[in-house]
């Protein structure tokens, strides 16, 4: 008899959604699972649920755009913890939560995965009215911040540092399991070739490139820090993700006609494969976004960090930088024309950094270690 399995992907930033695109791609090689990969909060066209995901889009976005408002919603809420984020979501979002429990209902799954803290909750809700269902959940964050919620289920972390929160926040230890990182099929099929890729593209072979992203709505950094390396006088290839962004992408597609001959500008949509990109780069500029970096190292392509929006995003600094010393972390404009100006000038400075991103081996494969998990539960 065949296990069947709910795949619940939820957009807050794409990082939820590729961690759970890399669960998918494991699950997919167990004949006896039956698989249900769902956009939950649009089933149904359920005007509260897609309010909320539409909710939650908007505040993620508010945290790029506005300085210390990801850090404030964090300390005030964190402040009222998840005693009171339960309760918010049984009286002020009572409608999305009662229509994502009424999906879950009809889709009668023995396993809900989760890689996001709501999808969690109504899964752990349900569970209530379905004891039987098991509870799944992925953290793809390199922290674990007060929203996850810690009542039964097996929960996933990807570092020492998650690991130990989570025990500190009384989740139960036999329900909480240290993996690596997850890794989607695609991010396994490439290859780190910035030859390669840079022929694959169009990309002129001999600059020094740099991709510019803050992830999938462009609402950090990444415009101001274009600025000021379309100001350099050293030759460069800037790669510039507008993301769903469409009025950042129609200005730099316009600014394409007027650049000086040592630049190449080279502007994305958002992009499925920008992986690839990554990998044709020298350094990836980005905000703190996890997954964003993660697959930058997995390409073996060291991160310079402009930005953080809130906790969750320092813990990838803290992660990624400090820990594991796969780049660095400047948030001043001008310090960082500066620093690529002197890697344009000593490529070897990046080095070390380049040497750090091989301490994680994107074919040890946290996803295949959930998939198997799921199998056996």
């Amino acid at each position: 008899m065949s296990k069947r399995v709910l795949l619940t992907y939820f957009e807050s930033g794409m990082g939820h959604i590729t961690s759970i695109q890399s669960i998918s791609d494991s699950l997919k090689k167990y004949p006896d699972i039956d698989i249900v990969e769902s956009r939950v909060m649009q089933e149904g066209n359920n005007p509260k649920m897609i309010g909320y995901e539409n909710f939650i889009i908007k505040n993620t976005q508010l945290t790029n755009c506005l300085r210390g408002y990801g850090n404030a919603c964090f300390n005030v809420l964190g402040a009222f913890g998840l005693r009171f984020f339960r309760l918010l979501h049984k009286t002020t979002f009572a409608g999305a939560t009662k229509g994502v429990i009424e999906y879950f209902k009809s889709q009668r799954p023995d396993v809900i995965v989760s890689t996001h803290y709501y999808m969690t909750y109504c899964g752990l809700e349900y569970k209530k009215i379905a004891p039987e269902v098991q509870i799944v959940t992925y953290n793809p964050d390199n922290n674990v911040h007060m929203w996850w919620d810690n009542r039964e289920g097996v929960f996933f972390v990807n570092n020492q540092s998650a690991y130990r929160q989570a025990l500190r926040k009384h989740f139960d230890k036999d329900r909480v399991f240290q993996i690596p990182c997850t890794t989607r099929q695609c991010i396994l099929d490439s290859k780190s070739d910035k030859i390669a890729y840079r022929k694959k593209f169009g990309l002129p072979q001999d600059n020094f490139t740099v991709i510019i992203a803050d992830g999938a709505y462009a609402k950090a950094k990444a415009d101001l820090i274009a600025g000021y390396l379309l100001n350099t006088d050293r030759q460069i290839t800037i790669i510039f993700v507008a993301g769903k962004n469409r009025k950042l992408y129609d200005k730099y597609v316009a600014l394409k006609r007027n650049l000086p001959d040592n630049i190449y500008l080279e502007v994305l949509p958002f992009t499925p494969n920008i992986h690839e990109y990554y990998s044709a780069s020298d350094i990836f500029v980005c905000k703190g976004g996890p997954n964003a970096v993660l697959d930058s190292v997995y390409m073996h392509t060291p991160v310079l960090i402009d930005y953080y929006a809130h906790p969750i995003e320092k813990a990838t600094i803290d992660y990624f930088v400090d820990e594991l010393g796969c780049g660095k972390a400047i948030f001043s404009p001008a310090k960082i024309k500066k620093q690529i100006e002197q890697w344009i000038d000593d490529p070897s400075q990046l080095q070390s950094y380049i040497d750090n991103t091989y301490k994680i081996d994107k074919r040890d494969n946290g996803a295949e270690r959930i998939a198997a998990y799921i199998s056996n539960c």
